[in-house]
C-alpha cells in the first residue's frame, strides 16, 4: 500500500505531459487535415528524425512502465493485458512512424497520424485509470 501515493503523482505527472504534448500537437497541426498535412510535408528527413526520435523514446518509456505496472499487480486478466499491450506499443509505433510517409495528398497517412495519437492519449489515460482501479 505505500506505493500508492507516489503512483498516484507518477500518474499527475504523466496526465501533465500528454495533455502539454496534445496541446503542442493542436498548436502546431490545429488538429485539421491540412494542417498536419502543412506540417509534417514541410519537414526534411533530418527535421522529422529530430521530431521523431525524443518523441518515440519518450512514448516507448512510458508505455513500457504503464505495462509493467499491470504485469506485477495482481487482478489483472493476463490474456487481456497482452492484447493492451500490443495495441498500445503499435499505436506509439504508428503514431511516430506514420509521418515519414505524409507528402502531398497523403490523406491515409495524415488520418493515421491524426487517429493514432489521439488512440495512444487515450489508451495512456485508460491504463492510468484501470491501474487506480485495480490499486
Amino acid at each position: 500500500m505505500n506505493y500508492i501515493l507516489p503512483l498516484k503523482y507518477f500518474f499527475v505527472m504523466i496526465s501533465m505531459l500528454l495533455l502539454t504534448g496534445v496541446w503542442m500537437f493542436v498548436r502546431h497541426t490545429s488538429l485539421s487535415i491540412a494542417g498536419t498535412l502543412s506540417y509534417y510535408e514541410g519537414k526534411s528527413i533530418f527535421g522529422l528524425l529530430e521530431t521523431v526520435s525524443p518523441h518515440l523514446f519518450g512514448m516507448a518509456i512510458l508505455v513500457f512502465v504503464l505495462t509493467h505496472f499491470f504485469a506485477i499487480i495482481s487482478g489483472v486478466e493476463q490474456q487481456r493485458f497482452k492484447l493492451f499491450s500490443l495495441l498500445f506499443f503499435l499505436c506509439m509505433l504508428v503514431a511516430n512512424s506514420s509521418v515519414f510517409f505524409i507528402e502531398e495528398g497523403s490523406l491515409f497517412f495524415v488520418l493515421l497520424k491524426l487517429s493514432s495519437t489521439f488512440l495512444f492519449v487515450g489508451l495512456s489515460f485508460f491504463a492510468m485509470y484501470k491501474l487506480l482501479k485495480v490499486t
